[in-house]
């Protein structure tokens, strides 16, 4: 923890966003991942890598995809980041999250993070282009009594095509069987790893009533989700985004290993050795992107966030304590 706290103060990243695959069982129409080659590390490279960045001072990994359940090896890849003091989270879309394997993530101080943008068969297919949506709806039932020790959370990705009732009753499903919920605005940026798509593109007026509502409800039962929704409605509205905190407060880490400022430049390779370096390299890069095609992917936005309104945080205490109490740690 000393290590990630001094990565804070010298704003170095403690989050590495991890795809640990390329390959995906989903064909989204606003993601470019799945039809790339994928090259995945063997378990002992995991290992090695890990074992670096515990050094470097990273205190939490999003292991993502693709899709991560893919992966056979997936408790195996989450043991290791666990040994090394990183707190994983699993991102998925839900399909293979059977009983089974959520059983044994639900033994572990792991988060796990399931994909739910839109209630009704024939509307998930045309979110996800796959006819899935029983199966992701049947496993987040079957999984819910398990008794974890992780955050488990619901997940929707707000475009054009999400109306507020769906947004309400997603979260009623998700409090009533103990998950959290949370909503992102829908992003495709350079098209690398999202994906531009006119059927999911939003005009303000489409959903800022959706971000008002989280907002609202946010502000009463929890503060640090409340920082965030303020910055989407600024995201969604157009309005000019702070700098962006790629390589800042975290780095990605493809399949194959090589590190990367964010998943949009994927194709740019840094390491960590060379970290200051390889930031004042990009810098211009990151910085064009942030003020021509600003994102607002769950990386290191919402540590930005944070960091950026860390008097607001002091300021309300005892809410935040109230709030971690009840939830945990934020990620």
């Amino acid at each position: 923890m000393l290590k990630v706290l001094n990565n804070i103060i010298r704003r170095k990243p403690i989050l590495v966003v991890y795809d640990v695959t390329k390959l995906c069982n989903e064909r989204c129409p606003m993601c470019n991942i799945w039809k790339e080659k994928s090259q995945d590390m063997p378990l002992h490279h995991i290992m090695e890598k890990a074992k670096k960045l515990r050094k470097f001072g990273i205190g939490y990994v999003f292991i993502q995809g693709g899709e991560p359940t893919l992966r056979t090896d997936l408790i195996a890849i989450i043991d290791v980041f666990i040994a090394h003091k990183i707190k994983p989270t699993v991102i998925t879309n839900g399909i293979l999250m059977n009983k089974a394997l959520a059983s044994e993530i639900a033994k572990r101080k792991c988060n796990l993070s399931i994909s739910l943008d839109i209630l009704g068969a024939e509307k998930y297919k045309k979110y996800r282009g796959l006819d899935a949506y029983e199966q992701v709806m049947a496993n987040i039932k079957t999984i819910a009594p398990i008794k974890r020790q992780g955050n488990w959370t619901l997940t929707t990705t707000v475009s054009k095509l999400t109306r507020l009732d769906d947004v309400k009753a997603i979260e009623h499903l998700a409090e009533s069987l103990g998950f959290m919920y949370a909503i992102r605005p829908y992003v495709y940026v350079n098209g690398i790893a999202g994906r531009k798509n006119n059927d999911l593109i939003y005009a303000y007026d489409d959903i800022e009533p959706i971000f008002r509502y989280m907002l609202n409800r946010a502000r009463k039962n929890n503060y640090l989700a409340s920082l965030i929704y303020e910055e989407h409605i600024k995201y969604i509205k157009g309005e000019t985004m702070p700098t962006c905190d790629a390589m800042t407060y975290s780095i990605v880490m493809l399949e194959d290993g090589t590190y990367a400022p964010c998943i949009e430049f994927a194709h740019k390779a840094i390491d960590i050795d060379t970290l200051k370096e390889d930031k004042k390299a990009y810098n211009r890069m990151i910085t064009t992107c942030n003020d021509k095609t600003p994102c607002y992917y769950n990386c290191a936005r919402e540590i930005g966030v944070m960091m950026r309104k860390k008097w607001r945080i002091l300021f309300n205490g005892f809410k935040v304590a109230r709030q971690m109490i009840r939830y945990g740690n934020f990620f």
